[in-house]
């Protein structure tokens, strides 16, 4: 849908999750179907039937978490958090302590462009598990429910405000109905245009200096594996790629790249090291990926909450993701013990083939 904050979505200054955010919750304070709306939405995902919610923006918890929408209910227990997001990572508060803070019978809501949705909730599913929370997840629908019946979802803005602009034709509440249609435009722009504008920091010589540490990284992760005799790269060579680098090398009949890819980092998962395994025994034939051996895989990352991606080519490739807040070589070892459980797991499960 055209429109005029749209059009000028790039020319705008600062967060354009806060400006989405506080627009929804401009719309949601001022219309009960736009609230109703919402209300099935959530009734739709969790079962919770909540009554008239009052909706207020960036309220500060304890741990200076700050929730963009957070919504209330006549007893004042705080049940609906509404989450942001287009381009931007998870902060170090989500979803942990925004879940602490919410009361029982609540939810947390992401909303995020279409392509964010499986990262966001991959990410928020392997930090919940992470923290060892008792949960159970639903895939296909991007849901994830806890103990006290608190629950969390990943929608699209499209899902969230085209049920709302449905809601406000319905019910002929019409005041509000173009302030909506701006917010649905920028948000639709957002999704659909594949360049961000550029802002001053993205020019900062720390971000030339962080991606050049990836390719580092990549090397010594290499080096520390064939310092502890177990990675063979005779004939194999570094190979640069339109959207990363990869690193070739053997242990035992595995096949194994290590990849820095920017193309997966921005649509599968938050982070740009990806691993990817290939065998010669399922098929008898050196280094490849065959049925089996992709469903073993698969198999593997899921008991470890590892999402698997397979591109264009129908290669599986697995994210690797690196302790974070740590010195370089503890990042270096954490990764190679990362490759080294995923290569014995891979074996052990092979060699009855």
């Amino acid at each position: 849908m055209a429109s005029l904050l749209g059009q000028f979505y790039n020319r705008i200054n600062g967060s354009q999750e806060d400006i989405a955010s506080e627009g929804l919750a401009y719309i949601l304070q001022r219309s009960k179907s736009a609230r109703n709306a919402l209300n099935k939405i959530i009734k739709l995902e969790s079962g919770l039937d909540f009554g008239n919610i009052n909706y207020t923006t960036q309220n500060i918890g304890e741990k200076l978490e700050r929730p963009d929408i957070s919504g209330y209910n006549l007893d004042n227990k705080e049940v609906v958090i509404l989450e942001a997001k287009f381009w931007a990572s998870l902060t170090d508060n989500q979803p942990l302590e925004y879940i602490k803070r919410l009361s029982e019978n609540s939810i947390l809501v992401f909303v995020c462009p279409t392509l964010r949705v499986r990262p966001v909730f991959d990410e928020v599913k392997k930090r919940i598990f992470d923290a060892n929370l008792k949960a159970e997840s639903n895939t296909n629908n991007h849901f994830i429910k806890l103990d006290n019946n608190k629950n969390l979802v990943v929608k699209t803005w499209n899902e969230i405000l085209g049920t709302i602009r449905i809601q406000l034709i319905q019910d002929n509440d019409q005041n509000l109905l173009s302030d909506l249609d701006q917010i649905i435009g920028l948000c639709e722009t957002v999704d659909n245009n594949s360049f961000l504008p550029f802002q001053s920091e993205d020019f900062s010589p720390s971000n030339a200096k962080r991606i050049n540490s990836y390719y580092d990284l990549a090397d010594k992760v290499i080096d520390e594996l064939k310092k502890l005799e177990l990675a063979d790269t005779t004939n194999l060579k570094s190979t640069p790629q339109k959207y990363g680098y990869s690193r070739y090398f053997k242990i035992g009949t595995m096949g194994i790249s290590l990849n820095v890819r920017f193309d997966f980092w921005e649509k599968v998962a938050d982070t740009p090291f990806w691993l990817s395994f290939k065998d010669d025994i399922t098929s008898g034939k050196n280094w490849v990926q065959n049925e089996i051996f992709k469903t073993e895989t698969k198999n593997i990352a899921s008991k470890r909450s590892i999402t698997t991606y397979e591109n264009n080519k129908r290669e599986l490739f697995l994210p690797i993701f690196p302790v974070l807040e740590q010195t370089e070589d503890i990042v270096v070892r954490n990764i190679v013990e990362q490759i080294i459980k995923l290569n014995n797991q891979l074996n052990g499960v092979l060699q009855k083939f």
